[in-house]
């Protein structure tokens, strides 16, 4: 486009004619802010009973829900926390609070943490709300960037996606407790669910009753090492039982009390229990021990794809009760069509560690919070815990065995919640 320079250089000596006279003003200035079956079917009283047989993938034998000779695929890498799925929504880069760098009017401010301010701009612009840690969008003079509003929180994602603030210690009622976020604010309908990060947590197939000293052992050392998530999953008698069981209302809310949370166990008997029977499970835990679980475990869980449909319908519907958690246990590697339909699973449980190489593969195209691994008749090792955090976020160790490797707690736990940290 064309201009005319003789007609503006003639505006422009009139307007400095006319402000001279009228006296200058300052502007603002720019400023810068930054189990299995698992084992124990008959729960707490009861041995550990493994299915005589299974469908097609289904183990035949070993812990409930293990495979006997279920080979891990191993994933294709990827940093722990990473994936798609549950990913916390933090922002890429700037420290939290930090606002975008001044720059000219209608400039795309850097990226910042959520909540960031855009500190140039038109007087009184505001940041509109969006999703946490997205990058501010340029415009015109005075546009906001369209990064969250201060203080807005991650919209809540697809199933498996765990949202970011919640109870005690993080997800929930201790959520993996301590494992490094709170549990989030979003998440599946009427509950809150761990968040995706890749701060190490365990899980205790907790299979004795609470008067146990094993129960003791879980709460001591979590205080011990409140950083560490635990997640303790009750099992009454292969369910929540038929009525409510004082000691377990009062058991559970010492383990709560501490940072613990605390899941219900149930049978899927690998799709064999119908959908009603495994609802109507559901029902009686919440129903019996209102407000104290935050999830549900679904053991002896199918890995077969044709299946997802099955346990992602069960998933939603504890999420709809308030137990936003939800962990399935094939025990052994399965279909990457279940990342998503559940929260966590754990893809092995049986003697001895496994190699990390087993715990590699596909599994690395998702965040570690997707999985965990229950070995049984092993020796804790560190240096196996520190390279398994690499994969699975969920790390339990047991020194047990069979028939039933979870009628206790290992004499080393602590030293296990100790590495995890």
């Amino acid at each position: 486009m064309r201009t005319n320079l003789g007609g503006i250089a003639a505006l422009c000596v009139g307007a400095c004619f006319v402000l001279s006279c009228a006296g200058g003003g300052g502007g603002p200035e720019d400023s810068t802010e930054s189990t299995a079956d698992v084992g124990a079917k008959g729960g707490a009283t009861g041995a550990a009973g493994q299915p005589a047989s299974g469908s097609a993938g289904q183990p035949n034998s070993g812990a409930a829900g293990q495979g006997t000779g279920g080979s891990i695929a191993p994933p294709v890498s990827g940093a722990a926390g990473q994936g798609a799925a549950g990913s916390t929504g933090e922002p890429d880069s700037g420290a939290a609070g930090s606002a975008p760098v001044s720059g000219a009017a209608g400039s795309t401010p850097p990226s910042g943490a959520a909540g960031s301010a855009p500190a140039s701009g038109a007087a009184g612009s505001a940041p509109a709300s969006g999703t946490a840690g997205s990058a501010p969008a340029s415009g015109a003079a005075g546009s906001a960037p369209a990064s969250g509003a201060a203080g807005s929180a991650p919209v809540s994602g697809a199933a498996g996606s765990t949202p970011v603030s919640g109870a005690a210690g993080q997800g929930g009622a201790g959520q993996p407790a301590g494992t490094g976020a709170g549990p989030a604010v979003g998440g599946a309908a009427g509950g809150t669910a761990p968040a995706a990060t890749s701060a190490a947590a365990t899980i205790v197939p907790l299979y004795t009753s609470p008067g146990d000293a094993s129960w003791n052992a879980v709460i001591a050392a979590k205080k011990a090492h409140p950083t560490v998530g635990v997640v303790a999953i009750v099992n009454p008698n292969n369910g929540p039982g038929s009525a409510v069981s004082s000691a377990y209302a009062s058991g559970i809310a010492q383990l709560t009390a501490a940072g613990i949370r605390v899941i219900g166990y149930v049978s899927t008997d690998y799709t064999r229990n119908s959908a009603a029977t495994v609802k109507a499970d559901i029902d009686r835990w919440r129903t019996f021990y209102p407000g104290q679980l935050t999830g549900i475990f679904f053991d002896e869980q199918s890995n077969q794809a044709g299946d997802v449909a099955y346990y992602r319908d069960l998933s939603q519907y504890a999420k709809a009760q308030g137990l936003a958690f939800t962990v399935g246990n094939p025990g052994t590697d399965t279909a990457e069509a279940y990342v998503g339909a559940l929260d966590m699973m754990l893809i092995y449980e049986t003697a001895g560690l496994p190699s990390t190489g087993q715990l590699a593969g596909w599994h690395a195209n998702h965040a570690p919070s997707n999985f965990g691994i229950i070995p049984y008749a092993a020796s804790l090792n560190p240096t196996f815990v520190r390279d398994a955090r690499k994969y699975v976020q969920y790390i339990y160790v047991q020194s047990d065995n069979l028939p039933n490797p979870w009628d206790s707690v290992p004499s080393y736990f602590g030293d296990l919640l100790a590495a995890l940290e």
